[in-house]
């Protein structure tokens, strides 16, 4: 068996919620129950014998993220471990959806299942998808990678100091993380400034960055280091980057990522609409807390959409993730050129001192060499978890997505036993 060193990155939540299936059979069962897609060109008992095998065979990971080699699990039995009320999978092989399924229930202690077409809030992913868009606008010739983006926003400037006086903030510093910018909400860890289903948030991307009273933030975003000598993982340098690709383009950030991404990618179960519209709001989880409480608003929304205000599917994630890796193979040019999808998952500043991950590109994490070279990214907030993982030399990966908060281990179990089944790159 091929051991996949899989661990999880910087995460928002720290809150388990929910309750699983309990057992195997009733797992197969319900999601048969719930929809499930296979769109590859295997046959349906191919397909079929693959997913039970993924399902009764979860890798285990202890608590403290060690990898526990030899030990299994059910999906079922991991489910109610970790008290996931719903999940749902979809798998990448040779550039195809080979299969997806849902599992569990959309809210704990309904009946309603999860299926495919059950959107869950992708948190920190948000970020792969609002980097893509971007990089649509530097192929066109509206943005520069390189050039210092002040002069490019209208609505906020990022302050000048004496870390700026040489080096400056740019696209592709944002994109990575290596701006320089800190910002008092991920510095805090602190839960702020969200909305519940039906509503808008309270607050306005503005008042983050200057952290107004109102947003409880202590801390306003300004550049506290030399742009482009460190990785420092930042929420609001995507804020920046919402407001740069507005003040831009003059369109709402939402309505400009659907013509450039969820379009294009046939992306129809996602968006960065807040709220919810009413057709996707009635197929969206609800979100959970620490013990399987559903939140009293079902859903949460952030005012920076840009950095965790996506609502999708693992199936449109992976359609997603599929375009990106046939653009860096130069297969494609669907909605990136290859030129522009090397420089996204290439690496752009280096990553020290965490699990995994090697360095960042443009949004996605980067891990590995040669054939076993993968671009990723996950998300966190407190009530779900999720992840995206490619291996473009192979074409093949993954997305899952829970409507629970807490560790998220229980992706990389589901990570680790797919890897095993189709032989991924070690």
């Amino acid at each position: 068996m091929n051991k996949l060193r899989v661990l999880p990155t910087t995460l928002l939540a720290l809150i388990l919620a929910g309750c699983g299936r309990p057992d195997a059979a009733a797992s197969r069962e319900a999601s048969t129950a719930a929809g499930q897609d296979t769109t590859s060109k295997s046959t349906t008992s191919e397909v079929e014998a693959r997913i039970e095998r993924v399902e009764d065979g979860l890798i285990l990971m202890r608590e403290n993220r060690e990898i526990a080699w030899g030990e299994t699990g059910t999906l079922a039995e991991r489910m109610a471990h970790y008290d996931v009320p719903g999940l749902s999978i979809a798998v990448i092989n040779d550039f195809e959806i080979e299969w997806a399924r849902g599992y569990g229930v959309m809210e704990a202690g309904s009946d309603d299942p999860v299926t495919t077409r059950t959107l869950f809030h992708a948190g920190s992913v948000a970020k792969t998808v609002a980097a893509a868009a971007a990089l649509q606008l530097v192929e066109r010739g509206s943005l520069d990678l390189d050039e210092n983006v002040n002069p490019w926003l209208r609505s906020w400037r990022i302050p000048e100091n004496e870390y700026t006086e040489v080096e400056k903030v740019t696209l592709r510093r944002l994109l990575s993380h290596s701006a320089g910018l800190s910002d008092g909400w991920t510095d805090s860890g602190i839960e702020c400034c969200y909305s519940v289903a039906g509503a808008a948030p309270p607050v306005t991307i503005l008042e983050m960055l200057e952290a107004d009273p109102t947003t409880g933030l202590e801390q306003p975003t300004r550049v506290t280091r030399v742009p482009g000598t460190e990785y420092q993982y930042s929420n609001l340098g995507y804020a920046v980057l919402e407001l740069l690709l507005a003040d831009v383009t003059g369109e709402r950030f939402s309505e400009l990522v659907q013509a450039a991404v969820f379009e294009p990618l046939d992306m129809s179960s996602s968006t960065f609409e807040q709220p919810l519209p009413e057709d996707l709001r009635e197929r969206s989880a609800s979100e959970h807390y620490e013990g399987g409480r559903p939140f009293e608003g079902k859903r949460h929304h952030f005012p920076v959409r840009a950095a965790g205000g996506l609502w999708a599917t693992p199936t449109d994630l992976a359609r997603f993730g599929i375009e990106v890796m046939r653009a860096y193979v130069g297969v494609s040019d669907r909605f990136l050129s290859h030129e522009l999808a090397v420089e996204m998952v290439s690496p752009q500043i280096a990553v020290r001192g965490m699990p995994i991950i090697d360095a960042r590109g443009l949004a996605f994490g980067l891990t590995g060499e040669g054939e076993a070279f993968a671009f990723f990214h996950t998300g966190g907030t407190w009530g779900s978890t999720s992840v995206l993982w490619a291996i473009p030399s192979t074409g093949q990966g993954a997305v899952v997505m829970t409507n629970a908060g807490g560790n998220g281990l229980i992706r990389f179990e589901i990570l680790l036993a797919i890897a095993a089944e189709y032989g991924w790159p070690d």
